[in-house]
């Protein structure tokens, strides 16, 4: 509950109610190539349900666009994990396009 203006006594002040010595931790670092995975992951579930229902631009929109998040994401700066999660997800990408390409009847 708060108090009138006119009826305080003097300066107002501050209560602590709770504190920390610990400083305060920064914001994820990898949280932006984690956004950036997951997004290829959320492009790569897109491929395959135009695949499914077997439109054949829209597969190819898609994997163009997954190609250019897997180069964004080759761009950032990594740590050794997301260099791992980064690799994995290239080559599953390069697998999925061959079999793609092989099913259509080309070689890449």
């Amino acid at each position: 509950m708060s108090v009138p203006a006119s009826q305080l006594r003097g300066p107002p002040h501050l209560r602590l109610v709770r504190s920390s010595l610990a400083p305060v931790a920064p914001a994820e670092s990898d949280s932006g190539w984690r956004r950036v995975a997951d997004a290829i992951l959320a492009s790569t579930l897109d491929v395959t349900r135009h695949l499914r229902e077997q439109r054949w631009g829209r597969v190819h929109a898609e994997m163009s666009e997954r190609r250019e998040l897997l180069a964004l994401m080759r761009s950032m700066l990594l740590d050794a994990y997301g260099r791992a999660c980064f690799r994995s997800l290239d080559e599953a990408a390069l697998e999925s396009e061959r079999a793609i390409a092989s099913m259509m009847g080309k070689n890449l």
